[in-house]
């Protein structure tokens, strides 16, 4: 375990040791500079980690801090959930980190320890020797999606192992009578489902239950009941304890945007045939997203297997201990692999397990797959250890793992012609481009000994250095420093208020929420609906897609979003916006400012500009009440005939108004903001918000915790109950 946990430190030296910044606003925003060495390019595929794991994780960690639960995001669009938004993982122990400078580095590497250390105990159930488990632990702690991705998407990944490790628990203790394993299945479940992105916990999910099934067989038949019980015990309780997360996701889906889930767009996506030679050799079209002819495949990928890790998996296909277990795996990352690109139509075949349609499956499946490489080279060195026929089938195999490889090399040339490169860089490529077959060659020196007893150890340590260097590349690339303009953020956390700002691709969404300012822009997945409609009715009709608010397409961009400005200003002074973010190259239109804009705040990066008028976050809609307020949660109103206060933040359901300590109800104005009648006099109104759901689901919860305390005990109440009555 130590091993492993050094070689993740050291997948991540460029952070670990201070040298590289992964701070994600560097990529995600305009606010920042980076100071870089080579090239500054991404370090991490998916912009999320900075749109949303970062800003929306550090917001949940300090509400927690704070001692609030995180049900409800201020600082985006109009507001809307943040439990309920799911990838922020609000509930996520691990979340907390976020609440410290390097909280996304730490919540990362803990990651992927826990993800290497569960894999190296599997391995050790699957019967492996400590060195081979320590390998393949090492080689999924460092697995391409961890490496790559970047967002909430590899969080779930860590608990593939420890659920798989949970279900192998059951099974060997149904014979000694050990329960522990069940456990382990459900806090690996509910850890999954907290972990914030419900596509991969289901998709690994799926792999643990063929998993499951597969290996029942293995349990003696008079047992098997049993096991099947222990194995849906740990499954219950582990979707009880995580009810809190899974309903407030569910009550948000029933009026939010999905975008294209909503379709059948994910249902057909695939990944193109282009991407393949990826699996195998992770940097064959260079670095991410630097080579332009390959953006269609970094767009969609969601990691790599490497080349000598899948070159040991062909051999471990073949190995007669464990032999059902080795044809489901195999059979798992074809029909994976198949449904990834859509071969021979099997993708529709895919989507008649229910919710798979909705799923990504091209960039999802990946982790699953990894896992099941990881295990089947693990079980390949342990066969070269001790089978003949495993070491005769070696050099066949390695023969069709190298091949495999040199065709991913001559696949991409195609994509690569035309692709320029500085001399400095074409040398790094090139020598990562040798790395698989280096890994091949060392496999096949180390094959040639293979009955040795330090075989296995040598084997482990090529796989592991393999992906220690892919997984070290991208941090590579990461800025050596990153500086945040802090001043224009400053101003606002100062002159805001309740107030809103709007950005022309300064301060992307949902960076306000990092700061504690609030801003109109948003970009999420759920969207909520009404925010949605309201975008395009009333505020930027031509803005696609529909589950976003914010700039892009740089000066065409804002040139557009100051157009929908002017054309709907009064649109935009209802929700409360203040003041507008500019880019200090990028002064306002000539009709901007005719509307009176004024300049409040300049710098070398930022210009921030005030309209004129804008509508208070409470206001009332006549004139008989007047409205004070010191916190967007409560409004103080002195009212000499009924009125009514106008509230403008996104009504959706959960939300409670309380007048002078009375519920009251809330009304919808034009189809998004609150209001609540005002009586004659003094009032002070309150708002809270809950999903509408969440006291059933906090009692199903609990009962998952009594579950964890009453069920060992059961046993020896029964125990104690019979010798009570045989006396």
């Amino acid at each position: 375990m130590i091993i492993i946990v050094i070689a993740v430190l050291a997948g991540n030296a460029m952070y670990t040791t201070g040298l590289a910044n992964n701070n994600p606003i560097a990529w995600t925003s305009g606010i920042a500079h980076s100071l870089c060495r080579v090239t500054c390019g991404r370090p991490m595929i998916d912009p999320n980690v900075g749109y949303i794991t970062q800003p929306l994780g550090h917001l949940s960690a300090m509400d927690l801090v704070h001692g609030h639960l995180p049900w409800w995001n201020y600082f985006e669009g109009l507001g809307q959930p943040l439990a309920g938004e799911m990838q922020a993982a609000s509930l996520f122990p691990l979340t907390l980190l976020f609440a410290l400078p390097n909280g996304l580095y730490l919540f990362h590497v803990i990651l992927e320890i826990i993800a290497g250390v569960s894999t190296y105990f599997l391995g050790r159930r699957l019967g492996m020797a400590t060195s081979v488990a320590t390998g393949i632990g090492v080689v999924f702690a460092l697995n391409g999606t961890f490496a790559w991705i970047g967002n909430a998407a590899l969080n779930p990944v860590a608990f593939l192992p420890m659920l798989i490790l949970g279900i192998e628990m059951v099974y060997d203790g149904v014979d000694n009578r050990a329960r522990g394993g069940w456990y382990v299945v459900a806090f690996a479940l509910a850890l999954s489902l907290y972990a914030g992105f419900p596509e991969v916990a289901f998709l690994d999910g799926l792999l643990a239950l063929v998993w499951a099934a597969v290996r029942l067989a293995s349990v003696k038949r008079d047992r098997r009941l049993v096991a099947a019980r222990r194995i849906a015990l740990g499954g219950g309780v582990g979707i009880l304890l995580s009810l809190p997360i899974v309903v407030a996701f569910v009550d948000f889906l029933r009026v939010a945007n999905i975008g294209s889930h909503v379709g059948a767009l994910d249902g057909t996506a695939v990944l193109p045939n282009q991407a393949l030679p990826m699996f195998l050799d992770p940097y064959v079209y260079g670095t991410i997203f630097s080579n332009h002819n390959a953006v269609f495949a970094w767009g969609s990928i969601g990691g790599y297997l490497l080349a000598g890790s899948s070159t040991l998996a062909i051999l471990g296909l073949f190995g007669r201990r464990l032999r059902p277990l080795r044809i489901a795996l195999g059979a798992w990352i074809l029909l994976g692999g198949l449904a990834m690109f859509n071969v021979a139509h099997v993708r529709p075949l895919w989507n008649l397990i229910p919710y798979v349609k909705q799923i990504a499956v091209s960039r999802y499946m990946m982790p699953s797959l990894e896992m099941a490489v990881v295990v089947l080279a693990g079980l390949a060195i342990t066969d070269l250890a001790t089978s003949g026929a495993a070491r005769r089938l070696f050099f066949a195999t390695t023969a069709v793992g190298l091949l495999l490889t040199v065709w991913s090399a001559l696949g991409a040339s195609s994509v690569n012609a035309g692709v320029v490169l500085a001399h400095r860089t074409r040398i790094i490529f090139m020598g990562l481009d040798a790395l698989p077959f280096i890994a091949i060659g060392l496999i096949l020196i180390v094959g040639f000994f293979s009955s040795h007893r330090l075989a296995p150890t040598l084997f482990a340590i090529v796989l592991a250095g393999e992906a220690l260097v892919f997984f070290f590349v991208p941090t590579a690339e990461a800025a050596k420093v990153v500086t945040v303009d802090q001043a224009p953020i400053t101003y606002l956390q100062q002159h805001l208020g309740e107030s809103r700002f709007l950005d022309f691709a300064v301060l992307y969404p949902n960076w306000g929420s990092q700061y504690d300012i609030s801003s109109l822009g948003a970009i999420d997945l759920p969207f909520p609906e009404a925010f949605a409609n309201l975008i395009a009715t009333k505020l930027n009709p031509t803005l696609v897609p529909s589950r976003q608010f914010m700039v892009t397409g740089g000066m065409t961009g804002i040139i557009e979003q100051e157009n929908a400005l002017v054309t709907h200003l009064a649109a935009y002074e209802a929700t409360g916006v203040r003041y507008l973010l500019f880019p200090a190259v990028a002064p306002p239109s000539a009709a901007l400012v005719h509307l009176g804009i004024k300049r409040v705040f300049a710098d070398f990066r930022a210009v921030i500009y005030e309209l004129p008028t804008t509508t208070p976050f409470f206001s009332s809609s006549n004139q008989n009440c007047t409205v004070t307020s010191s916190a967007v949660d409560q409004a103080s109103a002195s009212c000499t005939a009924p009125g009514t206060l106008v509230r403008s933040e996104l009504m959706m359901p959960g939300w409670h108004a309380s007048l002078n300590g009375r519920p009251v109800p809330i009304e919808t104005l034009d189809g998004v903001y609150q209001t609540v009648a005002l009586p004659t006099g003094a009032s002070t109104v309150t708002f809270q918000f809950l999903p509408p759901h969440e006291e059933a689901a906090a009692a199903g919860f609990l009962l998952g915790v009594l579950a964890l305390f009453l069920v060992p005990a059961w046993p020896r109440w029964r125990r104690r109950r019979g010798a009570h009555a045989r006396r």
